[in-house]
């Protein structure tokens, strides 16, 4: 998403903000991937870039085609292969390929139109009909995507043929095999293919057994007929009615028909009309053929689409004829309403083609009332179906009486037609909730509340916005549902899509309005990212996304980017609170400027160690963060404060007037969220001119960011710390790096990397003589082999950690290397010890200490034990 975002600036500016995404690799590691969606594999296809594949290329590639023995085999040579289309064109003039190599190359969609030309010549049908095989997108590995990572699929559009590759296939039409036929039936290049095929049954063929992807391609073959039809036989209704009696059956092109219609053919009058050549008849024509026909003649007419032989796409076929018979003024009539029901049961969201049919059947009443309720123009012309009621006395009470959103909106309109009593109904409502389907009438209504809005059950964004201005707001302000620092995971990209695609096509409100109420600020990324490069309204949205970025940008200045890739992820508000300036983004720009220009961080030769703006810059950074995470998180264990790099100072140091006070939480937290965006920068920078500082850093912060869920973060931190630690020769900074790596690998459940970094800081915490370390890493270190189910393993740590506890003073701690090594006895089935170990567990969590972590474990503790001393009888 931010890649799509800074490709929107102009040329200087783009390049800046990929450059600054390509340094951090913030934008891929910032914002989790989605799910993998079922039914992907990963071993679908190669994936490999274009210089890592195996496959052969240049004449090898050429030799190996001349040798398959089926397209299926020269598919999957191509597929493993370079191909350099420049080689095998040469290839081809040379010595041209045979029928089966052909069939391969003209398969791939990026075969190059001069050498698709080239392989049909000379013609060659087998060959030609392989070209519809481009519907498969059948492109090389270098050009598809990993299923390890998940992507929303792009759209595979229906694949149309350059002008010089039709040009190629129209005088052969005849003999071509039907997907390459409706390949050719591109909208508005149809009647060429119409008029040049001398088999008009075969046309037929290929549109009646497509299905509902190529319904454009065949709602096109039967738009050049009727423009063929409507230039020939202009308002004729006798001719009209021949030709719809003869053209579906007819096995030559449509000229021999049409030159022929005068010409007896035996047998035809017994074949009723076809309504699908009806419906292209002038309107005058049209009615008065349809009003001939009684019920039963007319659906005879229609049985192609609602036979049990009807063609696959008649549900869309057979909504288009009923607009064409509303758009040719034929009444309504029972079997008319009864199709328009079926209809509708396939395609519910095609509801002004049939709304004219209201009142002609029960069925489609009650299924146009249901989806009424939704839809407010449809409301609205069904509405004025029915007479208008006297206004109401008691407008509320009489919409509470109203459990059909027609009637409501009938009770509506006559009472209360400009105002709405908002204070009213609110009033009512609170007394007791109005029926649903009031509440959908009054969500188109100027001023909808949004006590109303969430007392809708279950409405989807997407209906709820199309309703009005005011729900449409609603809508936007509640497309992710409530889940503070996981935001993009509880997101659903298709939803949110939808619901700005519904405002945007009503013109329910504009984009600026869009932008300034989506929340979160990923979903007008989506969306924009999601846009097809043929989408009208795809440049008017880009424009003004653009727009807002190139402003913060330029406001911002260096580090813009970085800080975006951290934010975004978490952030919950607009696209635009996510772009204003905040606190913290003069600290940013200023890190962001001093990691990139290593010379601004040395010291002056005049001025005392420590005392650089730098080292300012970095305290002051420090003195927020700690006094935030002490007031988020008062238990935690936060290392002593830093100073200069070669004088680590006491914890008290910082207990002085400097430290910034918060008056509540919340504020504390919004500070931590603002300067947690510039960890990497201030580790890059701390790590040259403060050592101490980068290497505290990680256990600094843990705290929030594990409440943040960002441990991938910690992550890096930590292997950052671990490598200043070590150019600094600090052994006890190097522990304290390993150790918050190993906790923080075992957070991400990366067990199996998370026990060497565990025990490569024990070691340190050993050799340098602090039991507290030592006690608290092999804790850490047998809680990851437990989690391995290496129970050995864990048992003979876990019973190692006990004296070190002791020694160390922390029988909170204690108690809980207690509770693990039960477990791990417990699975090698040494019960007795187990039982023991549950017991000190108990006795030394019971009284030391408080908090819910403390709650837990003796809860815990104490369940096991009971488990285990329980009588069986």
């Amino acid at each position: 998403m931010l890649r799509w975002a800074a490709g929107l600036l102009p040329p200087p500016a783009r390049a800046r903000a990929v450059a600054e995404l390509d340094a951090t690799g913030l934008s891929v590691a910032a914002a989790p991937f989605y799910p993998v969606r079922h039914g992907m594999r990963a071993a679908l296809h190669d994936t490999r870039p274009v210089d890592e594949r195996q496959g052969p290329s240049g004449r090898e590639l050429v030799a190996a085609l001349r040798s398959v023995e089926t397209a299926v085999d020269g598919d999957r040579l191509l597929d493993a292969a370079r191909v350099d289309w420049d080689v095998l064109a040469a290839a081809h003039a040379r010595d041209p390929f045979p029928s089966v190599p052909s069939r391969a190359l003209i398969a791939r969609r990026d075969c190059p139109d001069p050498f698709t030309v080239a392989l049909l010549t000379p013609w060659r049908v087998e060959v030609a009909n392989r070209i519809a095989a481009r519907q498969k997108n059948r492109t090389g590995p270098a050009e598809r995507r990993s299923a390890y990572r998940a992507h929303t699929a792009p759209l595979v559009h229906c694949h149309d043929l350059s002008d010089e590759i039709r040009k190629v296939l129209l005088p052969h039409v005849s003999h071509l095999r039907t997907p390459l036929l409706r390949l050719l039936l591109a909208p508005g290049k149809a009647r060429e293919v119409v008029r040049a095929t001398a088999r008009l049954d075969r046309l037929l063929a290929a549109v009646d057994h497509g299905d509902h992807g190529h319904l454009p391609r065949i709602q096109a073959f039967w738009d050049a007929v009727g423009a063929e039809l409507r230039d020939t036989l202009g308002e004729d209704r006798t001719t009209w009615t021949a030709v719809a009696r003869r053209l579906t059956r007819h096995k030559g092109s449509l000229r021999e028909l049409l030159d022929t219609l005068g010409d007896p053919v035996p047998g035809f009058r017994k074949h009723g009309p076809d309504l699908r050549v009806l419906i292209q008849a002038p309107p005058s024509v049209l009615t008065a053929i349809v009003a001939d026909l009684d019920d039963a003649a007319l659906e005879r007419a229609a049985e192609r689409y609602v036979g049990d032989d009807r063609v696959r796409t008649a549900d869309g076929l057979l909504v288009t004829a009923l607009a064409q018979l509303e758009r040719a003024g034929v009444a309504p009539r029972r079997p008319l309403a009864r199709w328009a029901h079926g209809a509708l049961a396939h395609r519910p969201g095609e509801l002004a083609e049939v709304a004219w049919l209201y009142g002609g059947s029960p069925d489609l009443d009650d299924s146009l009332i249901r989806l009424a309720r939704l839809r407010p123009d449809l409301r609205r012309r069904l509405a004025a179906a029915h007479a208008q009621p006297p206004p109401a006395v008691d407008p509320v009470a009489e919409l509470r009486e109203q459990h059909d959103a027609v009637r409501a909106q009938l009770v509506l309109d006559s009472s209360c037609p400009d105002d709405t009593p908002w204070p009213r109904l609110l009033e009512a409502h609170a007394a007791e909730p109005l029926p649903e389907p009031v509440l959908w009438v009054l969500a188109s209504r100027p001023g909808f509340p949004a006590v109303l809005a969430r007392a809708l059950p279950g409405a989807r964004t997407e209906d709820l916005a199309a309703q009005g201005a005011d729900a449409a707001r609603h809508a936007l302000a509640h497309l992710a549902g409530r889940s503070p620092g996981d935001v993009l995971d509880h997101l659903h990209a298709s939803t949110a899509g939808a619901t700005i695609h519904s405002i945007r096509a009503r013109g329910t409100l504009d984009d600026r309005t869009v932008l300034d109420t989506a929340r979160p600020a990923a979903v007008p990324l989506l969306y924009g990212r999601g846009l097809l490069p043929g989408d009208r309204s795809r440049d008017a949205w880009n424009s003004a996304c653009a727009e807002l970025f190139t402003d913060a940008a330029r406001r911002f200045g260096p580090g813009f980017w970085h800080c975006l890739a951290h934010r975004l992820p978490i952030f919950e508000g607009t696209l635009p609170e996510l772009l204003a300036p905040r606190p913290g983004d003069a600290l940013a720009s200023r890190l962001h400027r001093l990691a990139e220009n290593p010379n601004g961080l040395t010291e002056n030769p005049g001025e005392p160690a420590g005392t650089s703006p730098v080292h300012a810059l970095l305290e002051r950074y420090e003195e927020r963060v700690r006094a935030a995470t002490a007031l988020l998180h008062p238990d935690a264990d936060l290392p002593g404060a830093y100073g200069p790099p070669d004088v680590r100072r006491s914890p008290d140091a910082h207990g002085s007037p400097g430290i910034h006070a918060f008056p509540d939480r919340e504020a504390a937290l919004r500070l931590l969220d603002a300067e947690g965006e510039n960890l990497p920068l201030v580790a890059r920078v701390a790590g040259t001119v403060r050592p101490g500082l980068a290497i505290a850093l990680p256990r600094l912060v843990a705290p929030y960011l594990r409440e943040r869920g960002r441990i991938a973060e910690l992550v890096s931190l930590a292997e950052s710390a671990r490598r200043t630690a070590a150019r600094v020769a600090d052994r006890r900074g190097e522990a304290d790096a390993e150790a918050a790596l190993g906790r923080a690998l075992f957070l991400l459940g990366r067990y199996e990397e998370g026990v060497p970094a565990c025990e490569r800081a024990l070691t340190l915490f050993h050799d340098i003589g602090d039991p507290h370390g030592a006690a608290r890493t092999s804790r850490d270190l047998g809680r990851v082999l437990l989690f391995l189910h290496r129970f050995p393993e864990a048992a003979t740590v876990l019973e190692r950690s006990r004296p070190l506890c002791r020694e160390a003073g922390l029988p909170l701690l204690e108690g809980n290397v207690c509770l693990l090594l039960g477990h791990a006895l417990r699975h090698l089935g040494r019960t007795a010890e187990a039982a023991t170990a549950y017991r000190d567990a108990v006795a030394l969590l019971d009284g030391n200490g408080d908090g819910s972590g403390r709650g837990r474990a003796l809860d815990a503790a104490k369940r096991e034990l009971d488990r285990l001393t329980a009588d069986p009888t």
